[in-house]
């Protein structure tokens, strides 16, 4: 192996064939069994350097290297082979391969498809729908998403020609083009939900921390991600919602009410024995207001309100509520105030 090979390696300016090179060198190693925790001292010494260094003494590295395996050759019987410990699942060739180049081929591959000097960086592309407003997008992979009043999705330009994942805050509804090589996935409060060809709608309250995933057609993979690790939490079936409680980690599957979820992308604003405080955050935004509630000192009641909007203005659906939660309201520009009354 040639110390200058490893050492334009470690700067990002090796072809293909070359960081193949090294690798394979790696591989065809052979190491006894006294030897090897000597290395994997050296591997655990390259493991707690930072992923991207900008110096490096490559010719010694290598120097360390050799002399392991040099003095394990002149010590091995010829053609001897060597067997690993149970414990030792994974070769310390491979070991060493992963913490010392592993960081590296990385590097060399941004550089590789960058075209300025510096490290390639990825651009995310947000688009938002601002309280009041619902907005379609269409993707070039050919999905579609619709995203509910004061939500927002987040994506890599260039979106759907290698990967396609999506980052979500709010609520949207998706409907995802078949790719059997590529699944679509949604990230959302450290939950992913993954789909081939597939239509689901994704609601995450960040208030209260709540994400709930709804399936209308197809079938998704939906998993808990935290610091790397997935757990797979449900495969969910047409009718099918999965609720997940950030705070306490729990998660239920659930049947839902296809109109009392999907109604909102039809326009139809629907409440389901809804608190007030419920019913107040919706209508700032579904219609972009903000909304004052006047108690006069009284104790509030829980609504526990059901109903529903067929594309109505704010004014009608003050009214309808007005009439059976019983009070009164005034609107100036985009500010409401209710004004709670006395029941009898």
């Amino acid at each position: 192996m040639d110390s200058e090979l490893l050492d334009r390696f470690y700067k990002g300016e090796c072809s293909a064939e070359e960081v193949q090179e090294v690798l394979h060198w790696f591989r065809e190693q052979q190491l006894s069994p006294n030897k090897e925790q000597d290395l994997s001292a050296l591997w655990e010494e390259a493991g707690r350097k930072p992923a991207v260094v900008q110096d490096h003494d490559a010719g010694q590295v290598l120097r360390k290297i050799r002399a392991q395996i040099g003095k394990s050759a002149e010590q091995e019987e010829p053609g001897k082979v060597i067997r690993f410990r149970k414990a030792d699942a994974v070769p310390i060739w491979a070991r060493v391969a992963a913490a010392v180049l592993l960081p590296l081929i990385l590097i060399g591959v941004l550089k590789l498809n960058s075209s300025g000097s510096g490290p390639a960086r990825v651009v995310y592309q947000t688009i938002e729908a601002a309280p009041g407003v619902k907005k379609t997008l269409h993707l070039a992979d050919g999905s579609m998403i619709k995203l509910n009043a004061g939500s927002s999705v987040s994506f890599a330009e260039g979106f759907g020609q290698e990967t396609r994942e999506i980052i979500l805050q709010g609520e949207a509804f998706f409907e995802v083009a078949k790719d059997s090589l590529r699944p679509f996935i949604v990230r959302t409060g450290g939950i992913s939900t993954q789909a081939l060809g597939t239509s689901f709608n994704i609601d995450y309250n960040q208030q209260d921390g709540t994400i709930k995933v709804a399936l209308a057609t197809g079938q998704v993979k939906v998993e808990k991600e935290d610091q790397g690790r997935k757990q797979l939490l449900s495969h969910l079936v047409p009718g099918q919602q999965l609720s997940f409680d950030k705070a306490s980690q729990q998660f239920a599957v659930t049947p839902f009410d296809r109109r009392e979820v999907l109604a909102w992308k039809e326009g139809v604003l629907f409440f389901r024995k809804a608190s007030m405080d419920q019913v107040v955050r919706e209508l700032e935004s579904w219609y972009g207001v903000r909304i004052e509630v006047e108690t006069g000192g009284m104790r509030v009641n829980d609504w526990n309100y059901t109903g529903e909007y067929h594309q109505e203005t704010l004014e009608r659906v003050l009214d309808g509520l007005a009439f059976v939660n019983g009070f009164s309201y005034t609107r100036s520009g985009g500010h409401v105030k209710i004004m709670l009354k006395q029941r009898q």
